[in-house]
């Protein structure tokens, strides 16, 4: 069994590992997610939405034989052993058991004679940095553990989310425009995997602004990529920061890349009809909201919003082809203590458009921080 601890939201992390792996979890608790089939170490790298994955090798445990499996799991390491320990409680359990467990089993092996550096994380559980910069993979190991109603289930970490590389991407780019908003990388990667495309199908961004699902497809290895956008300035920044991805990363495949200056709603005098096998994007969100906004204001702008979107529907139809997949960014907006949103999926039926569930149950999924004014709802449509 193997378990893909979750990044901030679950349903999405969940949907994007489904859809990469084609498989459906055996289960999920909390932040773990399990799948009962065999999975490389560098699956990691393909997901946006997983910040760790473990290899389980031990379930129903009581604390002692927990203590015990990891002693034997860490003395085999030569040298100075370095190991954390990361606690995902279902059900039951003990919040503190990390710190103690922890150093027990380190002081089981110095009695051993080995040299070893326990490595304590903030709430019972190591992030991504702790785990890379006191190289606990390469010189000792993390546990996962899950406490359900006072016995343990224990993973080993195999693999970690490199959180320096997304930030790069997202800081460290040349082009950006703070002011327009900024597609994160990690969302730009789980939609491109929720389309679920072939790497040498037809993908298009038409609101591609700087190019975050562009060059995060040119990562993932996809062939042929077109983005289009209402302003020259999106394009050029796109540009700029395609130049820069392969300047920092040598080993990107080359891939066949089309940009240019476009209107949304007039797609289909740009493109072929019926050529473009996924759209992905992330359209026009509003002008930004400061939280002095009426709620007459934000129901305007959400009708501004809605009649936008399915005009550029409408115009997606024209360009895809038969079965066709889009993943598409509805925003809501915080009023208060409640979410105005923007309803379409009535009408895109009228288009020729599906709504497909990203979740059984599920027929959007939502990306949105508690503090965020403006929420992301992640859709997914099928041209009939």
């Amino acid at each position: 069994m193997y378990w893909f601890i979750l990044g901030r939201e679950k349903l999405l992390s969940t949907a994007e590992i489904a859809a990469v792996t084609r498989y459906h979890p055996k289960s999920t608790s909390g932040s773990v997610l399990k799948l009962d089939q065999k999975i490389d170490s560098e699956l990691i790298k393909q997901l946006g939405g997983t910040i760790k994955i473990g290899k389980e090798i031990a379930i129903n445990l009581t604390v002692d034989k927990l203590k015990a499996k990891m002693v034997d799991e860490l003395k085999q390491i030569e040298g100075k052993i370095h190991f954390g320990v990361s606690i995902y409680s279902i059900r039951g359990g003990a919040q503190s058991i990390d710190e103690r467990l922890g150093l027990e089993v380190k002081k089981e092996l110095k009695k051993l004679g080995k040299s070893v550096r326990f490595v304590e994380g903030q709430h019972g559980v190591l992030n991504s940095a702790q785990i890379k910069y006191n190289k606990l993979i390469d010189k000792g190991a993390e546990f996962l553990i899950e406490v359900i109603d006072k016995k343990f289930n224990l993973a080993k970490m195999i693999a970690v989310q490199d959180v320096d590389e997304f930030s790069e991407r997202d800081f460290g780019r040349p082009g950006r425009d703070d002011l327009s908003g900024m597609l994160p990388p990690k969302l730009a990667m789980m939609m491109i995997n929720l389309a679920q495309a072939k790497l040498d199908d037809v993908i298009l961004d038409p609101f591609c602004g700087s190019g975050t699902i562009i060059t995060e497809a040119m990562l993932m290895g996809y062939k042929n990529l077109t983005g289009s956008d209402l302003s020259e300035k999106a394009i050029e920044d796109t540009k700029k920061n395609i130049v820069w991805l392969k300047n920092n990363n040598r080993t990107i495949e080359q891939s066949n890349i089309e940009l240019f200056t476009a209107d949304a709603v007039q797609l289909s005098s740009k493109i072929t009809k019926n050529s473009v096998n996924a759209i992905i994007t992330e359209p026009y969100l509003g002008r930004p909201l400061y939280g002095n906004e009426s709620e007459a204001q934000i129901r305007s702008q959400a009708e501004e919003l809605k009649n936008l979107y399915l005009a550029a529907l409408a115009e997606f139809t024209k360009i895809l082809k038969p079965h066709g997949t889009i993943i598409f960014i509805v925003p809501r907006f915080k009023n208060k203590n409640s979410w105005i949103t923007i309803d379409i999926k009535n009408e895109i039926k009228k288009l020729g458009l599906i709504s497909e569930p990203l979740l059984p149950g599920q027929e959007f999924l939502l990306y949105a921080r508690p503090d965020q004014k403006v929420g992301r709802e992640i859709w997914k449509f099928k041209k009939i």
